[in-house]
């Protein structure tokens, strides 16, 4: 026999404690339930899915009344340590509801609409990036530069974030270089030599590392796989004084798993200075590849949604 005759509706909402988090921090999250419908409903078997995991919240459940508001639980989710950048979240849960006298178990609801969480190591580095300016190159740097501020970094470089009179722009790099805590450089190709059949990269790069050493700034160099480097950035990474990471611009997604290999140890190098540390944690990327990873452990602050037992 159907026992189907009413048709639940209801609003749910929920709050983070923070609109931003730190990597390894703890979350939590308040959830209420607003029922506008004529019947009765209990909510249960929530679950919070991230892109990087799902959290099982059993704190969370309750029966709630006709036309009423009720606030259904809090809970606590730890945030991993590796994860960093705006973190895509669903809601999901089951419904009950009281119809003709029987608790009907109409299933679990999934929002479709998904939400963001911040995730951003502190304290904020300032970090200068030398890169290139040309469309081509801002194609590969623009979303290396986007990787590179999910770990914290506030980034400039000139021509970019900061503009200047072009005769003034060999001064202000030097002294962007050292107002800044470190510097990452992004060798793109810009012209391919004749002789060797090798792609060369921008002048400029060359001029920012040297500063860069002379001011012993922690310094990454992330190298598109087809540029051949020549001068003191081949030297400083031949004898380890600066580390080097090489990247497909067709598969940046790669670049993007390396850098969440070594960035907690080039945060960790910025602050302490301690570089043998970081220079180990390369080696082992280069020597095992993307296997070393496994090794690594819309504003969602405040959120509603609206849901139905109607299929």
């Amino acid at each position: 026999m159907l026992l189907w005759g009413l048709v639940g509706n209801w609003i749910l909402r929920w709050n983070f404690d923070k609109a931003t988090y730190s990597p390894g921090e703890i979350a939590t999250i308040s959830f209420w339930i607003e029922n506008t419908s004529d019947t009765y409903l209990y909510f249960s078997d929530f679950e919070i899915e991230f892109d990087f995991g799902t959290y099982s919240v059993e704190s969370i459940s309750g029966q709630i009344s006709p036309k009423s508001n009720i606030f259904l639980g809090r809970a606590r989710i730890l945030l991993p340590k590796g994860v960093v950048g705006r973190r895509l979240f669903i809601v999901r849960h089951r419904v009950h509801e009281y119809i003709n006298g029987t608790w009907v178990d109409v299933g679990v609801t999934k929002y479709d609409k998904k939400f963001v969480l911040n995730v951003y190591p502190r304290p904020f580095y300032k970090i200068f990036i030398s890169r290139g300016l040309r469309i081509e190159d801002r194609a590969v740097g623009d979303p290396i530069v986007e990787m590179i501020k999910e770990w914290g970094f506030e980034t400039v470089t000139i021509g970019i974030e900061r503009h200047v009179p072009e005769e003034q722009v060999p001064i202000t790099v030097r002294e962007e270089i050292q107002k800044c805590d470190a510097i990452i450089a992004i060798a793109t190709p810009r012209h391919l030599d004749a002789l060797t059949g090798l792609w060369r990269t921008l002048e400029w790069l060359y001029s920012e590392t040297g500063i860069a050493y002379g001011l012993n700034k922690p310094m990454l160099i992330l190298k598109d796989k087809r540029v051949s480097l020549g001068g003191l950035p081949s030297y400083l990474t031949t004898y380890k004084c600066a580390p080097l990471i090489e990247f497909d611009p067709y598969n940046l997604e790669e670049l993007r798993a390396k850098l969440a290999a070594v960035m907690p140890s080039f945060r960790e190098w910025i602050e302490t200075r301690r570089r043998q540390e970081f220079f180990e944690i390369i080696g082992r990327l280069i020597v095992g590849g993307l296997a070393v990873l496994g090794l690594i452990a819309l504003p969602g602050i405040i959120g509603s949604v609206l849901g139905s037992s109607k299929k």
